[in-house]
C-alpha cells in the first residue's frame, strides 16, 4: 500500500509537470525530460542566479514555421564574450501569446504549431529570475513563400561591378543583417525592409524593388541597387556608369536562424 501511494504521488508530480498552469503558460519542464542544448555547442550556466536584466536571449530555427510545423527555440545568456545555454531549472515560466496557437514540448526546448493555427505572429516569453525575454515567431501561409533566414549572394559582384556582400540576413522584425566580405561573418549594416508575400513588392531603405521566389532557398531580388561594401572601379573614360538598378540580384539560402 506505502508503494503504491509513493509510485501515486510521483504520478501527480510527473502530470502537474506536464499541465500547464492556465491556458498557453508552462511551468517547470517534464522530470527526466532530455534537454537538446545542454552541451550542445554550448555549456550550460552554471548558476540559476547569474541571470541578469537583459541578459537572456531566444533563438529560433527556423525564424519562420507554418500551421503544423516545429521551431527549436534555444534560451541562452550573454555573458562576457560567450553565451550560456540556461537549463530549464532555471525557468519561472513559458508563455505562449495566442495560447492555443503552438504548444510547448517537454523539455520546453520546441514549439509545436497547431495545425489549425491561422497566418499571423505568435509570440513565446520566458521569464527567468524574474527577468523575461521574448521572441516573436512569423507564422506563414502554407501556400505563400518564406524568405526569412540568412542568404549569401550566388555572384560576388552585381552586373554594375559592385562587391556583394557576403550574408543578407533577413529578420521577421522587419531589419536586414548585412555582413560584407574579409569582416569575419559579422553583420556591419542594417536596413528597415517591408515585403508582401503576395505581389512580392519589397522596399530596402528607401529603395523599392521585388523579390522573386525561384525555389525553395533560391530569390532573385530587382529594381533597386543592392547594399555593397565596396565601390566598383570608375568606368573608362567616355562610357556612362552601370545602373545597379538594372540588375538582378540572385541569392541562395544559408540557413533559417541567425
Amino acid at each position: 500500500m506505502k508503494s503504491l501511494m509513493l509510485a501515486s504521488a510521483g504520478l501527480a508530480v510527473l502530470l502537474a509537470s506536464c499541465a500547464t498552469a492556465e491556458p498557453g503558460v508552462y511551468r517547470g519542464a517534464v522530470r527526466g525530460a532530455d534537454d537538446p542544448h545542454s552541451g550542445n555547442n554550448l555549456e550550460d550556466l552554471p548558476r540559476c542566479s547569474e541571470i541578469y536584466d537583459g541578459g537572456a536571449y531566444l533563438v529560433a530555427s527556423p525564424v519562420a514555421g507554418r500551421p503544423g510545423g516545429r521551431i527549436e527555440v534555444r534560451h541562452n545568456l550573454g555573458m562576457g564574450n560567450r553565451p550560456y545555454n540556461i537549463p530549464p531549472r532555471c525557468v519561472d515560466e513559458w508563455r505562449i501569446d495566442p495560447p492555443d496557437a503552438a504548444t510547448l514540448s517537454g523539455n520546453r526546448r520546441f514549439l509545436d504549431i497547431s495545425a489549425d493555427t491561422a497566418p499571423g505572429t505568435l509570440t513565446l516569453t520566458v521569464t527567468a529570475q524574474g527577468y523575461s525575454t521574448s521572441i516573436s515567431i512569423p507564422v506563414i501561409d502554407p501556400d505563400l513563400p518564406n524568405i526569412y533566414g540568412s542568404w549569401i549572394p550566388a555572384q560576388p559582384f552585381s552586373c554594375a561591378g559592385y562587391e556583394m556582400p557576403s550574408v543578407f540576413s533577413i529578420r521577421p522584425d522587419g531589419r536586414v543583417l548585412i555582413a560584407y566580405p574579409n569582416m569575419m561573418g559579422r553583420y556591419q549594416d542594417e536596413r528597415a525592409y517591408t515585403y508582401d508575400h503576395v505581389t512580392g513588392a519589397f522596399t530596402l531603405g528607401q529603395q523599392s524593388g521585388y523579390v522573386r521566389v525561384m525555389g525553395e532557398g533560391h530569390i532573385v531580388f530587382t529594381g533597386f541597387a543592392f547594399p555593397s561594401g565596396r565601390m566598383p572601379p570608375p568606368p573608362p573614360p567616355g562610357e556612362p556608369e552601370p545602373d545597379p538598378t538594372r540588375c538582378e540580384y540572385e541569392l541562395r539560402r544559408a540557413g533559417e536562424a541567425y
